[in-house]
């Protein structure tokens, strides 16, 4: 664990009003605000409403189509760009910026189409409705009382959570089909599923906070992405593991960096020529004009985060249903 992070989040647990902390192999430091992201915590008497930041509902989803439904490989010389094009019309404010993305990625079974977005503006919407909150009834504290969280209040709080997933819902339709118009996959019945790992979850006995840590539901299937070059984990709990509820449902939400954004970039001016070349010749749909890789993708590369093993290892509680490998992966900023 960062040093910062270990420090930040020992400072956090010192709260009176804190209960259980569960913290997952992804943690890492977050400048925003006092807790490290990579963790879940529970409280009963009061909560936190800016725990989460402004991209509330923030999660992953995918719709999994069968091998026998897929018509032929996708072709990234003829179609990447237009996916490309594609993926930016796809709504009006866009997947975001960081590791946020739009991808194909198969395994020996399923191709999947997935996405991790969030709220985007609602969610904004939402953080200076907290801020305002705060102010009025809390001011110079990051806590509110559980009795501000109203029915009303919660009722709001869930539309944003709900816009969310529609969000991911209507990003993973249109994909599906653009493939179908581009003759790749064939009309057939695919299994969405969504996830989300940054949100309050409002319970009877009290709120778990989760902060870059997945919700974890019955027997419902999550998705743990890797990184931009290494694909994905689709996990689901084991509903019978005494672990599960110390881990308050949740589990990592990706692999967790093992360079910062900065020393990723120093570590790719340190490679190799011809490691470089092989990264390029990989990801040639990725390339800018200059034929270079823009800083926003070498930081998501496989070289940047920490290796998947510790995922499972570190989880007993999760059952790994499958993993899959990429094939194209869309990233940009939206509006």
């Amino acid at each position: 664990m960062e040093q910062n992070a270990l420090q930040s989040l020992l400072a956090f647990e010192e709260k009176p009003t804190i209960g259980r902390i569960a913290v997952f192999p992804d943690i890492h430091y977050c400048s925003e605000r006092a807790i490290p992201v990579g963790v879940a915590f529970r409280t009963t008497e009061v909560f936190f409403p800016l725990v989460t930041g402004k991209d509330m509902g923030c999660g992953v989803a995918y719709l999994r189509i069968p091998r026998p439904d897929v018509l032929r490989p996708f072709d990234k010389a003829r179609h990447y760009r237009a996916f490309e094009r594609e993926a930016h019309g796809m709504t009006n404010e866009g997947l975001g910026g960081g590791n946020h993305f739009l991808s194909l990625e198969e395994s020996a079974d399923y191709l999947y189409l997935i996405v991790h977005t969030g709220s985007r503006n609602l969610g904004i919407y939402m953080y200076q409705e907290n801020s305002r909150l705060l102010q009025q009834h809390n001011p110079g504290h990051d806590w509110l009382p559980i009795g501000l969280a109203t029915p009303s209040y919660r009722q709001e709080y869930e539309r944003v959570l709900a816009y969310a997933a529609s969000r991911r819902r209507e990003f993973l339709l249109k994909t599906y089909e653009f493939l179908q118009r581009n003759q790749y996959v064939a009309a057939g019945t695919p299994v969405l599923a969504d996830s989300c790992h940054n949100l309050l979850e409002f319970r009877p006995d009290g709120v778990i906070h989760r902060k870059g840590s997945t919700q974890l539901a019955a027997d419902g299937e999550v998705v743990i992405p890797l990184s931009m070059s290494r694909g994905s984990l689709i996990v689901k709990p084991n509903r019978w593991a005494a672990a599960l509820e110390q881990a308050l449902w949740s589990c990592a939400h990706g692999a967790g960096r093992r360079y910062s954004r900065t020393d990723t970039l120093k570590h790719w001016h340190s490679l190799k020529k011809a490691d470089k070349e092989a990264y390029r010749q990989r990801f040639a749909e990725l390339l800018n004009r200059q034929g270079d890789f823009d800083s926003s993708i070498l930081q998501e590369f496989d070289f940047a985060y920490k290796d998947s093993a510790a995922l499972l290892a570190t989880q007993p509680y999760l059952i790994c249903c499958d993993e899959t490998r990429p094939i194209v992966t869309v990233k940009f900023t939206g509006v």
